[in-house]
């Protein structure tokens, strides 16, 4: 979209500002997982859907200077929002940074060791499995998955990802499944991936 078009998206469909917040929140909490997910796995597609959150945050962002300076009527006003306009932009920077972490996956530049094993440590609560053949998966939704107490964060499907795959999606063979939770949740659902 271009600045003009976001524009008169903005001004055409006012927004809460509490709700842009909120979503901009979850936002940047899925470019982390994601971004986590796409350095370990190497994969440049999560790498590509972690610009694509960041970009989305700017957007985000942009909307709530936006709709901060149309409701300011005095200067008084308006400084009371500069800390709404601040908290806008630390979230929209977490996006970005983790743009930037990810960003050595689209441009080719290769792990060390070292780096590799350090973000496996801080991983630990994001994992990801793919659906074997003889998986007791096989079959079960996605919301019969999230019950051992884990949440999805991506499913890849014949070369293609979809983020916070829709719950009532059946999980199929040689699917791949970025998951996230507790040790012993994660323990769980790796389980339910052996043998039927």
């Amino acid at each position: 979209m271009q600045k003009k078009e976001i524009l008169k998206d903005i001004l055409d469909n006012r927004r809460n500002v509490i709700d842009l917040i909120v979503e901009m929140k979850n936002l940047s909490g899925l470019a982390i997982d994601i971004g986590f997910s796409a350095l370990l796995l190497q994969d440049k597609k999560l790498a590509e859907k972690v610009k694509q959150l960041a970009e989305e945050m700017d957007i985000k962002e942009y909307q709530i200077q936006t709709e901060c300076m149309l409701a300011a009527s005095n200067p008084k006003e308006a400084l009371g929002l500069t800390s709404v306009i601040r908290v806008a932009s630390a979230v929209a920077d977490i996006a970005n940074a983790v743009n930037s972490l990810t960003d050595i996956i689209t441009k080719g530049i290769p792990l060390h060791p070292t780096v590799s094993e350090a973000l496996k440590t801080a991983a630990s609560n994001v994992d990801y499995i793919k659906i074997k053949k003889e998986s007791k998966m096989n079959g079960k939704t996605m919301e019969d998955i999230i019950k051992n107490g884990v949440n999805i964060l991506g499913l890849k499907r014949k070369d293609v990802w979809s983020y916070q795959p829709n719950m009532k999606e059946r999980i199929q063979s040689e699917d791949m499944l970025i998951i996230s939770g507790g040790k012993k949740s994660l323990g769980e659902v790796k389980k339910l991936n052996r043998s039927k």
